[in-house]
């Protein structure tokens, strides 16, 4: 027997679908300057690069505008592993070469 309560229940699986449907995937930047896996931060249009911090006086990890100062990993393990400490929501490129679009890996 069906019990009509289980009708309006819906499964974990169908609410990840829908995160990760094309429709509500970002637009992928046209191309990258090397070759490697990205930090995306889609919402700013930026990625997680090095950046001068003044008051520390050193090089930190940071937001950069500029794909030129991404920082490009050699495996989708360390940048999934990079972009775990970031509040903002950011999915990992794969960048297949200069002037070659990039594929959104997660």
């Amino acid at each position: 027997m069906s019990d009509p309560k289980d009708d309006n229940v819906k499964s974990p699986a169908a609410s990840t679908k829908k995160r990760f449907e094309a429709s509500d995937a970002p637009d992928v930047p046209k191309s990258l300057s090397r070759k490697g896996y990205v930090v995306w931060f889609h919402d700013h249009g930026e990625y997680l690069g090095f950046a001068w911090n003044e008051s520390a006086e050193e090089i930190e990890r940071a937001h950069v505008a500029d794909a030129d100062h991404a920082i490009y990993f050699e495996t989708f393990a360390q940048a999934a592993v990079a972009s775990d400490k970031f509040i903002s929501p950011c999915r990992v490129l794969l960048s297949r070469g200069p002037g070659k679009r990039p594929k959104l890996m997660g």
